[in-house]
C-alpha cells in the first residue's frame, strides 16, 4: 500500500472516531429527551422518540468502524433510558411499565441491536471512476 493509501485511511479512521466521540452527547440527549417525548400526543411522541433512536443507529452505523464502536453508542442511550425506568417505590417514573414505555424502551433496544448485528458500513478504498 502506498503512503497516500495509508495517510488517506488514517485520516478517515480519525474522522469516524471524531463522529463517534461527537455522537456520544447526542445519544444521551435523545435518550433523555425521548424518554420525556414518548407519551407526549399519544402516536406521535412515541413515533417522534423511536426515529431518534433510529436516526442515532443509522448515524453510528455510518460513523463507527468497528462494531465497538456501535456498542459504545447503544449503550450510552440504554443507560439514562434505564436509569430514568428505575425509581423508589410509589414515586413516578419517566418511562413507565405500560404499553408506550414498554414500546419505546423495547423499540430503541431492537432498532440499536439491529445496527449492531448488521454491522459497520463496508468502506471501499478503490477509487470510483
Amino acid at each position: 500500500m502506498s503512503v497516500r493509501g495509508r495517510a488517506r485511511r488514517s485520516r478517515v479512521h480519525w474522522w469516524s472516531l471524531a463522529g463517534l466521540v461527537g455522537l456520544a452527547p447526542i445519544a444521551v440527549v435523545v435518550a433523555v429527551s425521548g424518554a420525556f417525548v414518548h407519551r407526549w400526543a399519544s402516536p406521535v411522541g412515541l413515533l417522534l422518540a423511536l426515529g431518534g433512536v433510529i436516526g442515532l443507529a443509522v448515524l453510528a452505523r455510518v460513523c463507527a468502524r468497528s462494531r465497538i464502536g456501535l456498542g459504545v453508542v447503544a449503550l450510552l442511550w440504554l443507560a439514562p433510558v434505564l436509569a430514568l425506568a428505575q425509581g423508589p417505590a410509589g414515586e413516578d417514573r419517566i418511562v413507565g411499565g405500560d404499553e408506550a414505555g414498554l414500546v419505546f424502551l423495547f423499540g430503541g433496544t431492537m432498532s440499536l441491536a439491529i445496527a449492531l448485528g448488521r454491522g459497520v458500513e463496508a468502506r471501499s478504498t478503490r477509487r470510483v471512476t
